[in-house]
């Protein structure tokens, strides 16, 4: 209008505005919504998570049984709870087994469940269902696998999950399916046992502690930007910023991977995980194979490692590469003396490294 004052409509208009700028997607951003679901980077953290500790607890596991087991491929998978009961594999065994305040459960199909537990009795197999002397020896194994789970994911992320004994069962009806409370996450591994088919297992896992792990990590590596402080300085003759001169970088002091000395404290918060167990591995050597190389295996085979007669064997903490030393014999048992510590500058080049 021509005499400044604004019409109904445009008043309107006004209004409307207002109430589309108080959104929070009109102030510049969308609105999120926590659909309480795992998130891609939230399965791809549990995913490393759960694999590192898998590896720890198939070397753990192969002690147990006699054999070589590797417990490999972890997929992390939201399904909702009544989805368990329909997957879970007729006549397999179920471990239901706490872990601090998260609930669990531990699952193998029949037969592999069959030919793990007559191989740790020393038994043939011989077909046939799964009877109360295999639940008493899977739960062992169950236990063990869970036990060093706990402790790889604990320190992982920092949470208390010390393992309860092992609630076994043979799966046949819906009724004997985990009743697990809210939504599950399952995470499904290939379990392979020397001279035994390998088998899918699943590990199911309450979606509320997955999801407070995930986010909880995720938090916590979230990168922090570096800051530095910039001084401009006055401008040079001829209404310039002088050039380099003028500008001033304060540098950015970063940590010393330099060894503290043993006089140096702990840092903060550090005594909290020294009753922490984590599994230390003595490694001999390694070598690759093609498969039809390792099909070919047989009794009396033998295996040419990559380490020379003589070599430090190497010493790791789940999984990763901590110092080396020689083998020795104390009491008829072997053991290690360690002849080198790995230093940070090392360790550092091998993650680089991959």
């Amino acid at each position: 209008m021509g005499d400044g004052s604004l019409s109904q409509e445009e008043i309107d208009a006004l209004l409307m505005g207002t109430d589309e700028m108080s959104t929070p997607a009109a102030k510049g951003g969308s609105a999120m919504t926590d659909t309480g679901g795992l998130s891609p980077t939230d399965k791809e953290i549990l995913s490393d998570a759960f694999s590192d500790a898998m590896q720890v607890a198939g070397t753990q596991a192969g002690a147990m049984v006699g054999k070589n087991v590797q417990i490999t491929n972890a997929q992390v998978e939201e399904i909702p709870t009544a989805q368990l009961a329909q997957e879970l594999p007729q006549g397999g065994v179920v471990a239901e087994i706490r872990m601090g305040s998260t609930q669990t459960a531990l699952v193998f199909p029949k037969d592999l469940a069959r030919r793990i537990a007559q191989t740790m009795m020393g038994a043939n197999d011989d077909g046939g269902d799964i009877n109360d002397a295999h639940l008493s020896t899977l739960s062992e194994l169950s236990q063990s696998i869970i036990s060093s789970m706990a402790n790889g994911l604990g320190a992982k992320f920092n949470d208390s999950l010390s393992p309860s004994m092992p609630e076994m069962k043979v799966y046949n009806s819906p009724a004997d399916a985990p009743q697990f409370v809210g939504g599950v996450v399952k995470v499904a591994y290939n379990m392979t046992v020397e001279g035994i088919p390998s088998a899918r297992i699943m590990h199911y896992v309450d979606a509320a502690s997955a999801t407070k792990w995930a986010r909880a990590n995720r938090t916590q590596s979230a990168p922090q930007a570096a800051s530095f402080d910039m001084d401009f300085g006055a401008p040079a003759a001829g209404g310039g910023m002088g050039g380099a001169s003028g500008v001033s970088v304060n540098p950015i002091n970063f940590p010393s991977l330099q060894q503290s000395g043993s006089s140096s404290q702990l840092p903060p918060n550090l005594e909290l995980l020294l009753d922490v167990q984590m599994a230390l591995t003595v490694e001999l050597g390694r070598t690759k194979k093609y498969v039809k190389e390792i099909l070919s295996l047989g009794e009396g085979s033998i295996i040419e490692l990559d380490k020379l007669a003589g070599e430090p064997v190497d010493l790791l903490v789940n999984g990763k590469l901590i110092a080396r030393g020689e083998v020795v014999v104390i009491d008829e048992n072997f053991g290690v003396r360690v002849t080198d510590i790995v230093g940070p500058a090392e360790r550092m080049a091998r993650m680089a490294g991959g």
